[in-house]
């Protein structure tokens, strides 16, 4: 899998965000897969850039709660990566 530079993700966010054009169709452009995409988008509506630009330290305890999180409320993995 190849490493996709932030300034690329946040393009491809924005171009999606701020345009007619398709999910999927800016997902080619810039050859990105398809969950990792959805993924930005969600967080990128929910928080805006900040978090793409510096996402949260992944501690043990950070992953247990996200964890946690998803068995309670029965999340998909994207909703739980957004969360």
């Amino acid at each position: 899998m190849t490493k996709i530079s932030v300034s690329t993700k946040l393009k491809a966010v924005k171009e999606y965000a701020n345009s007619n054009s398709s999910l999927a169709s800016v997902r080619h452009k810039y050859h990105l897969a398809k969950l990792d995409f959805q993924i930005w988008v969600g967080i990128y509506t929910r928080f805006g850039e900040g978090p793409l630009l510096s996402p949260p330290k992944v501690t043990g305890d950070f992953r247990l709660n996200l964890v946690k999180w998803k068995q309670e409320n029965l999340a998909s993995i994207s909703a739980t990566c957004i969360h």
